[in-house]
């Protein structure tokens, strides 16, 4: 603490005599305010929970009376620390944006490592699509067999799942974030087929139903299971398409038991060979 010292000198006007007044006044110091600013808030990894996220059968189903969409148009991807957004855009059949979404439904096949997205619309703009996010490793646009078409996402590790529509103009956001279910098989994959059932390595019964997709000639697949060197059973199927994208096949196989490979694409007609991709199974009697 500080003191001011003040000298007044008082001047007496009839004898001359000085005096001295000697006051001490005290100071105050200021008071000193700290203010600690509170921590910083640190996002936790993920996609924001206002929705409910799903690890395996359907994630959204969504029945449209009417629509103007005609077309599936690009489909892009946002990243975020645990969180990756897919959004799918809709378009007429003239290519302009649409307003009113499609009749949709997202859920997961029974491996869960694929995400299948159906939607009422006839065209696409795009046929396939390498992804390799942490999630994703790609997707393929593909005709079904019932009409309409439906986008796969093949998922590189295991993901829980949601989606909501927006209007005006029309899209489908998809998001995904780290799961804990894991595959119970993978899809077979080349540049001709993809078998999604039964998933390679797997264990059946002696039929076999076999589906995926195929850009092979003319929509005809060819499936070839064999037994070490020996064929033990062949058949055909037809696609839903291979000009414009990847047509839908669906067969059944029947096979003996034991170790079996079951080959799925065409006859390549340069050389004879095959093009296409084999999965290996064990069959049940």
């Amino acid at each position: 603490m500080r003191a001011l010292l003040i000298v007044v000198l008082l001047i007496g006007s009839a004898c001359g005599s000085i005096s001295v007044t000697t006051t001490t006044i005290t100071a105050v110091p200021p008071t000193s305010t700290t203010t600690t600013a509170p921590p910083p808030v640190v996002p936790e990894p993920g996609c924001p929970q206002a929705i409910e996220f799903t690890s395996e059968g359907r994630v959204l189903r969504l029945d449209q009376p009417t629509s103007d969409t005609g077309m599936i148009g690009l489909v892009s991807w946002d990243l975020s620390e645990g969180c990756e957004s897919f959004q799918i855009d809709f378009e007429t059949t003239e290519g302009a944006p649409s307003t009113t979404a499609p009749s949709v439904i997202v859920e997961y096949l029974d491996t869960r490592q694929v995400i299948r997205v159906f939607l009422d619309v006839d065209k696409t703009m795009i046929t396939d699509q390498i992804v390799e996010t942490e999630l994703v490793d790609r997707l393929y646009v593909v005709r079904a067999l019932d009409g309409g078409m439906f986008i796969d996402f093949h998922l590189a590790k295991p993901a829980e799942a949601r989606a909501r529509i927006t209007n005006s103009p029309a899209q489908l956001t998809l998001q995904l974030q780290s799961g804990s279910l894991s595959f119970e098989g993978t899809a077979a994959l080349s540049a001709h087929a993809v078998v999604v059932e039964p998933p390679d390595g797997s264990e059946g019964s002696t039929s076999v139903r076999i589906s995926g997709y195929t850009r092979t000639f003319e929509a005809n697949v060819l499936i070839i299971a064999t037994a070490g060197d020996k064929v033990v059973a062949e058949t055909n199927a037809i696609a839903a398409d291979w000009l414009e994208t990847w047509g839908e096949f669906k067969t059944r196989l029947d096979v003996p038991p034991g170790e079996t490979s079951i080959f799925v694409g065409e006859s390549d007609p340069r050389d004879g060979g095959l093009a296409g991709v084999t999965i290996r199974m064990t069959n049940r009697p």
